[in-house]
């Protein structure tokens, strides 16, 4: 009891938080039609293998070059919104394409697609609406593993299958903020062959409310660590803001990495648990990936 008590008081302020500055996208806007961008912009509706749910869609954001050069693959990332969130909350609160064309211009950053998928539990077609999202306590006190359980054959297996890819674990990297952060820990500790970049964004590493229930996929992650850390990841990297309300956990977390002898990054900015650092977090971690 002692041990759930304090997460759930975090879980209580990281919503109120997100209620406030967890920005969703516009219910309406065309998306391909974006422009003043150097890349192509693309989205991608795709069948569901979540029970009640038969489609999602992501934004992918394929480099200038893809359409010219042919023969060509490229490595991926796959960026997570959090509570609240979905596939345009990058677009809409980060800018993202403008930082990574940015980025690209200076040499600072590879080529590589980018995928925004959508990573809401939806309890089926009727919440999968008007903007695709969702309350953010809800969002937050009901991660079930139902998208994390298909992730890797809805999204990564999709995505190498549409696109020229680099489809092996060298070619793979994944990031997301906040609960976006959570799922990232776990799909890339129960995946540990698929992906060899790894950016958590203000991050709590252990879940709240029904995903304790779900030991599947939110289970034993000290042993699933252990497992991901025999071969380690090329970077995992761990964003925080001092005065973000999960500092403390993640210093305790990091700790933790570091007894184990599992090689990592801790990487601490000022301000809290907001998108002025989450900007900077996707900027550093950009120049971190397939370098």
């Amino acid at each position: 009891m002692k041990k759930i008590l304090p997460l759930f008081l975090l879980a209580l302020l990281a919503c109120s938080c997100s209620m406030a500055r967890f920005a969703r996208g516009p219910e309406s806007r065309d998306i391909e039609g974006l422009t003043g961008y150097d890349g192509i912009i693309r989205t991608v509706t795709y069948p569901s293998s979540e029970p009640g749910l038969s489609e999602r869609r992501m934004v992918v954001y394929l480099p200038k070059e893809y359409e010219r050069d042919t023969l060509r693959r490229y490595p991926v990332m796959y960026l997570l919104h959090g509570a609240r969130g979905n596939e345009k909350t990058w677009i809409d609160s980060a800018n993202v394409f403008h930082c990574i064309d940015t980025l690209r211009r200076q040499g600072r950053a590879a080529d590589f697609i980018l995928v925004m998928p959508n990573m809401n539990n939806y309890r089926g077609d009727r919440d999968y609406r008007n903007g695709r999202a969702i309350p953010a306590t809800r969002a937050f006190f009901t991660v079930n593993g139902e998208v994390e359980r298909y992730f890797l054959h809805d999204v990564v297996e999709r995505v190498d299958s549409l696109f020229r890819t680099v489809a092996d674990k060298s070619g793979r990297a994944i990031a997301g903020m906040s609960c976006g952060a959570l799922q990232t820990i776990y799909l890339s500790a129960n995946h540990p062959d698929t992906f060899d970049y790894i950016g958590l964004f203000s991050p709590y590493a252990y879940p709240t409310g029904a995903a304790r229930y779900h030991r599947d996929v939110y289970g034993g992650l000290r042993w699933k660590l252990k497992r991901q850390f025999a071969d380690p990841p090329a970077f995992y990297g761990i964003y925080i803001g001092k005065a973000d309300f999960f500092y403390p956990h993640m210093r305790l977390f990091s700790r933790r990495l570091v007894a184990n002898h599992y090689p990592h990054r801790l990487i601490i900015n000022t301000g809290g648990h907001e998108w002025y650092n989450w900007s900077d977090f996707l900027e550093s971690f950009c120049q971190e990936a397939f370098r």
